[in-house]
Order: C-alpha cells, then structure tokens, then sequence
C-alpha cells in the first residue's frame, strides 16, 4: 500500500470519528423530576416493587419515537428520575387497573390521559390519590409459632368508581427493611370485604426461616396488602413494621 493511500485511509478514519462525535455529542440527562404519591396530604403508602411500575413518561419532538421511561414509585411512594433539560414531556400511567385513583389522570377507554411537562429546571409534583380501601392499625405478634398479622380494612367513600370487594389479604415477612410483592416469604388467604373488617394473616415461623439461606434472626419485617376484584396484580399496602424477640 502506497504512502497516498496510507493518508488517505486516515484521514477518513478521523473523519468518521468526527462525525460520530458530532452526532453522540448530547448533555447527559441531568434534572431531576420527583415528588410522591399523597393521600389526603399524607405519603401515600406503594408497593415499592419495581415491576409494579405506574408512570411512563416519553420525551416528544425531535422525530422520537420510543417507549417512554418507567418511572419507580418507593414504598413510602416517593419517585424520583432524571430527565433532559429544556425538554417537553409527555406523563401518563401503566395502562392497568389501580386500587386507587388518580385526581390528574382520567381513564380512557384504553389506558389513561397524559400530562403535558416542561422541564427547564428540576420539578417536584406531587400527585393525589384515593384508595378504594384504607389499611390501618396493621400489627404484628408471635403466638404458638406464628408471625401473626394484623390489620382493619374500610371502604373510602366519594371515589368516582364503585370500589371493587377484597378478595385476598397477603402477608409479606422478610429479612431486610424493604418489604414488597416481591418479597420471597409471602402467605395469602382468600377473604371477602365489601365494606369494612378485621384482617388476619399467619405466616409459620418455619416458612421465615427456609425462606433465607442461614435465617437465625429473631427479628422480621413484615407488611400487610389485600388484593381486590380483578385487580389481581397492583394491591393496597399497609406500613412496614418490625416484628423482635422471635425465637432462634
């Protein structure tokens, strides 16, 4: 290979690098778009899994087409996710079936509204819900070795649907303080609540030790949720409490 042959195979290398260059040379996603879920001014409480997602959000302009960013929601329902400056965005939910529902977002015939977000410097927003049902006064004690929880469940009035029955109450107990439907020690039972009620769950102490590998704790943390009718994938939670002095 000649000398002018050599250069010139450089010089389209440094060209194509160039170019490359020029088309990757985009800012990083670097504002951050949070807030949380709130009900009745209050955090409201999320599963915290991240395969139950809630928001999509999708950048428009540009020709883009794409399936939007999944944004997680925590346990104590707090969401954060960086985004491009200066950018328009489009805000809408998962299309499933919630246990609660959302002031901002109306449901179609197929999947909900969208809002529309300009972001030119970090946003907090926070978006208000209504359950169909409340979990409250959830507990948890050790009796003939049984991690027993328990909690009271009550229809909330004034959503714009009917709300569906209870149909499960499920029982999660795990090692670590991050407790969700996809905590690997979960009981349910099948129970049946159209207004209020008391809610029992036992989880065999046993079932908490062969769960995790090398489980000689004598603590858990545990969490309560019931599912409704035909909603069988997204639940309504109680907080996450610390149960002690389980036997070793």
């Amino acid at each position: 290979m000649n000398m002018k042959k050599i250069i010139f195979l450089c010089m389209a290398v440094v060209a194509l690098a160039f170019t490359s260059c020029q088309y990757d040379n985009y800012d990083a996603p670097s504002l951050n778009f949070h807030g949380k879920l709130t009900y009745n001014g209050d955090n409201f409480l999320y599963d915290g899994n991240p395969g139950r997602r809630v928001f999509n959000i999708f950048q428009t302009g540009f020709g883009k087409t794409d399936n939007g960013t999944n944004i997680r929601v925590d346990e104590t329902g707090a969401f954060q996710q960086l985004l491009f400056s200066d950018d328009d965005y489009k805000l809408t939910l998962e299309n499933r079936k919630f246990p609660f529902e959302f002031e901002d977002f109306t449901p179609r015939a197929v999947g909900y509204d969208s809002l529309t977000i300009n972001l030119q410097k970090n946003m907090e927003r926070n978006f208000a819900v209504t359950p169909y049902y409340t979990v409250t006064n959830f507990t948890t004690t050790y009796t003939n070795n049984n991690i027993v929880l328990k909690c009271k469940v009550a229809k909330v009035s004034g959503t714009k649907q009917a709300a569906p029955a209870v149909v499960k109450a499920r029982a999660y107990v795990s090692t670590s303080a991050l407790v969700n439907s996809g905590t690997v020690c979960q009981v349910a039972t099948d129970i049946s609540i159209t207004d209020q009620g008391d809610v029992e769950v036992s989880v065999p102490l046993s079932s908490y030790r062969s769960s995790y590998v090398n489980n000689f704790r004598t603590y858990a943390f545990c969490r309560i949720a019931i599912e409704l009718a035909n909603i069988p994938d997204y639940y309504l939670f109680s907080d996450i409490v610390k149960i002690e002095g389980l036997p070793e």
